[in-house]
């Protein structure tokens, strides 16, 4: 199970797109959000020439997470002629898409995680803080083999992820440091994650959706970065 991403940058630094990843297991796609920059950063990558189906996670629904979701599914469904499924236990978002134009009949929503994913995956929803007026979360997602948590847009690391880091049965944590320095309700700082994380568990968190210039820092503090795997043209 590996994890690469599309764009690495939050809402307010569009340098590095969109925050968003996905992983392909056997012959099944699974997308992490689709905000504003995801869809035509996807549309010439082969991946989707090669998956059977579509499943799309949505940890919330600020724009720079669902902005391009509904072209998405649009040309997956009536170009691409793949089913494609939405996962999220929020149902506002087919309210959301009906608004865009999409009938809930152009795609599959689904908001049960009790269950076994195609290619074998398991989902478990996590109830993150980032934006009162919404529902928000981060997943952990398990092949049997590794497990990973994505942790969206939040503030920090809910603290039975940073147990799990500590005892060996999560992988690796993908976390947002949208700033460098201070207290952003909604967001983690780079500062506060250097709080919150011991030096010994940092080389396990790979931080994303950043605000600025700051890799470097995170780096030097024993953090790693996730970069996109696709450039500004889908290549």
């Amino acid at each position: 199970m590996e994890l690469h991403f599309i764009g690495t940058g939050a809402a307010y630094y569009p340098k590095l797109g969109s925050t968003s990843a996905y992983l392909m297991l056997q012959e099944h796609l699974y997308l992490i959000d689709c905000g504003e920059t995801v869809f035509s950063k996807i549309w010439n990558h082969n991946i989707l020439k090669a998956c059977h189906d579509v499943y799309v996670l949505v940890t919330h629904l600020h724009s720079d997470h669902i902005g391009s979701l509904g072209s998405f599914i649009s040309y997956t469904r009536n170009i691409l002629k793949k089913d494609i499924t939405i996962l999220t236990m929020d149902d506002t978002i087919v309210e959301i898409l009906r608004f865009t134009g999409l009938a809930p009949a152009q795609y599959t929503f689904w908001n049960d995680f009790n269950c076994v994913f195609p290619g074998d995956l398991q989902i478990e929803p996590q109830i993150v803080v980032h934006d009162k007026s919404m529902k928000c979360y981060g997943y952990i997602l398990s092949d049997g083999i590794n497990k990973y948590y994505y942790g969206g847009d939040s503030e920090g690391i809910p603290s039975n992820i940073l147990n799990g880091i500590a005892d060996g049965s999560i992988t690796r944590a993908y976390q947002e440091v949208t700033y460098q320095y201070g207290t952003h309700a909604g967001h983690t700082s780079l500062e506060q994650l250097c709080k919150t994380v011991p030096s010994v568990l940092r080389n396990r968190i790979m931080c994303m959706h950043l605000g600025g210039d700051y890799e470097s820092h995170i780096i030097q503090k024993g953090f790693s970065v996730a970069h996109s795997d696709i450039d500004s043209n889908g290549e």
